[in-house]
């Protein structure tokens, strides 16, 4: 692990010409690193707290910048630690100039995640607060900015804490059987003791249904385009991105790799995927492709499979390779044909990819799949698949517990299941985690934040 007695820098704003930049210290040498190279109306060891100086930074002699300080004493930061941010013009080369003239008076170069990683070990957030930053960073739609904001304000570290808090109680009910009684749980506290058991268990089954809603809202819902050879998929998919993104021609097999494009449709992230015709093929080149869109089309939330309408469907093959799939079967070309189309089954959908009708009634058809409504995500939401797996390990512990209890197989097992379950648990928040972990959730961050 990196030393954290140190002070840091890094500049934590992106890369580019801008109005201003900023360059972030942290560390207990933040404020005497800073005071060697600027001078203003203030000295730096008179700066107080939550305040804002003008100044000028030099280099020796030379005038760099104008520039404002803001000053965060420790504890009352971000990290934790002392804190200063030098406001300077947003050029790349001043900016660059700033940071090297910190790093030559003593501070080291930031990591990706440092400064939220001491503010975690510091105690200022829990590890998913600490996990909601980044997610609220790489935020692309309204739903998961909202997800990321209520994680971020500690709505799932209190839902986790409730459930640790008695979990922690039923064990210390164990313990003290276990220390002054031989006799084991009354008949009475063994059904209470159960029923407690089974209400924890059905608060973490509700944790754990929310993984999958809570990792689509960061990740992005995975919609594939796919189907038979010249069915209109990358007309289909250039049409519900709004963007000519695919190369379209009459020519079967056309499309010889997968196009993916991230959308948001009323305020979910969709990741959409256009992929290579299903057909057999000797050309080389298709085939990979084809071999490629089996793969994304197995990794798929939901599938658009395009027929052409205009083809008997009995010549159709490679539809029964979805079938186990969420499959929405789309007819395109509904132009070519005289009779009217339109279907209120869930499952169906009626296009044209040229002219764009049906295109909104898919659109909601796709929407109506995500189904996140049912969910309360001001509760809190898992929202990775770290999250998830120790979840389903604490849940599965609970239900062991249940088991052991029913079975009156001792309050040493009893005792030892809640232990798994509680350390599953705090595994999320971050109290009981391995240094890797938690070096692996950092190394996600930008440097600077």
């Amino acid at each position: 692990m990196q030393n954290q007695t140190d002070t840091i820098v890094a500049i934590s704003t992106p890369a580019g010409t801008g109005g201003i930049s900023i360059v972030r210290l942290s560390g207990a040498d933040s404020i005497q690193i800073l005071s060697k190279s600027y001078q203003g109306k203030t000295s730096p060891k008179n700066f107080k707290n939550h305040s804002i100086y003008f100044g000028k930074v030099f280099d020796g002699n030379q005038l760099i910048d104008d520039v404002l300080v803001s000053v965060f004493i420790a504890p009352h930061s971000y990290t934790g630690e002392d804190v200063i941010e030098i406001s300077c013009h947003g050029g790349n080369f001043v900016t660059q100039q700033i940071l090297q003239i910190m790093l030559r008076n003593g501070a080291r170069m930031a990591m990706p995640g440092e400064f939220t990683k001491r503010a975690f070990l510091n105690g200022k957030m829990d590890l998913t607060e600490a996990e909601a930053v980044i997610d609220l960073i790489q935020a692309k739609t309204k739903h998961s900015q909202e997800a990321a904001i209520f994680q971020l304000e500690g709505k799932l570290y209190s839902s986790i804490k409730s459930m640790l808090d008695r979990i922690t109680e039923l064990r210390c009910e164990i313990e003290l059987d276990l220390d002054f009684s031989e006799q084991g749980l009354e008949y009475k506290n063994t059904e209470e003791f159960i029923r407690e058991l089974k209400d924890i268990k059905r608060k973490i089954s509700l944790l754990v249904n929310t993984g999958d809603e809570g990792i689509i809202l960061n990740e992005g819902y995975k919609v594939v385009i796919a189907g038979e050879p010249n069915a209109g998929k990358s007309s289909l998919f250039n049409k519900i991105v709004e963007n000519e993104r695919a190369i379209v021609t009459e020519i079967p097999g056309t499309t010889r790799d997968y196009i993916e494009e991230d959308i948001a449709l009323e305020g979910y992230l969709v990741k959409l995927f256009d992929t290579a015709g299903m057909r057999k093929s000797k050309d080389r080149i298709e085939k990979v492709g084809i071999e490629k869109s089996a793969d994304i089309i197995k990794q798929a939330d939901l599938i658009l499979w395009v027929h052409d309408i205009t083809i008997n469907l009995a010549k159709v093959s490679n539809f029964r390779k979805v079938l186990n799939k969420d499959v929405i079967e789309v007819f395109n070309k509904i132009d070519l044909v005289k009779e009217k189309k339109k279907s209120d089954d869930p499952n169906i959908a009626f296009v044209s990819a040229l002219s764009g009708q049906g295109v909104s009634d898919l659109k909601k058809k796709i929407i109506n799949r995500i189904d996140l409504g049912k969910y309360d995500i001001s509760h809190g939401l898992i929202s990775n698949t770290r999250q998830l797996a120790a979840a389903k390990k604490s849940l599965q512990a609970i239900k062991q517990a249940i088991n052991t209890t029913q079975k009156n197989l001792g309050l040493e097992f009893i005792a030892f299941d809640l232990r798994e379950a509680s350390e599953a648990l705090e595994e999320i928040i971050g109290k009981v985690t391995s240094e890797e972990i938690i070096n692996s959730i950092f190394g996600r961050f930008c440097v600077g934040k």
